[in-house]
């Protein structure tokens, strides 16, 4: 097992075990502890842009593409992670940065986040991806690898995945687009990619 997978592993063994003391604290202490951490999870995750932005020049600086919004953002120990959505909500825009010295392989990452998505029915990551293209891009001045990936939703949906891995401000990032095919922007796609300083 490699380092990457250990550290999926270890977060989302974080999460099931938060998920288990907060189930278990709530039962024991009542109203008080659900205050409490619903407090704790408002203070870690936000949809507000002036406390997304932060986070954001955590990363990176980025320019995000017209009609992109809906912004949210958290830390998670020492990962921070934002992101954006279409106007029609189906497309996102996604930076992810890791704790210094954390070894990431996108194709393995995308596979650990399928299966071990809290979420019991993702519009994206529930069914194997092909990989179409890959092919060399610059961010932040150095050489990444963006990956192209198609699948089909669990409703039928045809989707891409862009995905690359880059040194951000504070450790190692993944950028990460997907949506829709019918909604596909490759000019956007690179666009982003290119913005990202």
């Amino acid at each position: 097992m490699n380092k990457t997978t250990k550290t999926i592993l270890i977060i989302v063994g974080s999460l099931l075990a938060l998920c288990v003391c907060g189930v278990v604290t709530l039962s024991v202490t009542g109203l008080w502890s659900a205050w409490k951490f619903t407090n704790w999870a408002e203070t870690n995750t936000t949809r507000d842009i002036y406390e997304v932005a932060p986070m954001i020049n955590e990363i990176a600086t980025i320019t995000l593409p017209d009609g992109f919004g809906s912004p949210y953002g958290m830390h998670l120990g020492e990962i921070t992670s934002v992101g954006f959505a279409s106007q029609s909500k189906n497309t996102h825009l996604m930076l992810t940065q890791f704790p210094t010295g954390t070894s990431i392989n996108t194709q393995e990452l995308m596979q650990q986040m399928s299966k071990y998505s809290a979420d019991q029915d993702p519009r994206w990551d529930t069914a194997p991806t092909t990989v179409i293209e890959q092919k060399p891009v610059t961010i932040r001045g150095r050489e990444a690898i963006l990956t192209i990936s198609e699948g089909t939703s669990s409703d039928g949906t045809t989707y891409r995945t862009a995905i690359a891995n880059f040194e951000g401000n504070g450790g190692p990032a993944v950028v990460m687009i997907a949506g829709p095919i019918d909604e596909w922007d490759s000019a956007m796609v690179e666009a982003f990619i290119a913005s990202i300083q």
